[in-house]
């Protein structure tokens, strides 16, 4: 019986750091296709970019529409991308926090100098 009981308890502890640590695992993803879409940038337009990036939270189910995006490029092809977002820790339907992430990324254009 005590086997059972600290396997269960084992278990719920594993559940709930997957519920707890998912946010941030997220943001780590987002940054990631952040900083892809800066490199993308580099070569395309804002509007190219813009699209790309709602394009992509698309097909991953994320509901960040083109509006949540900064995407600023100047004249010297650097390309600066921003986003705004809120995320929930949520446990049985019952939201225990919400959190609000920022995430930047900025890439300029390589040239090769061969």
């Amino acid at each position: 019986m005590k086997q059972i009981f600290a396997i269960a308890i084992m278990v719920l502890s594993v559940w709930l750091g997957i519920v707890f640590v998912r946010p941030y695992w997220d943001r780590h993803l987002l940054q990631l296709d952040i900083e892809e879409a800066a490199i993308y940038g580099t070569k395309k337009s804002e509007g190219e970019v813009r699209r790309f990036l709602v394009n992509k939270m698309k097909k991953k189910g994320r509901d960040i529409t083109g509006d949540n995006f900064l995407v600023v490029k100047n004249d010297r092809n650097t390309v600066y991308v921003k986003v705004s977002y809120s995320d929930e820790v949520k446990i049985a339907g019952r939201t225990l926090k919400k959190l609000r992430f920022t995430l930047e990324a900025e890439e300029k254009e390589v040239k090769n100098g061969f």
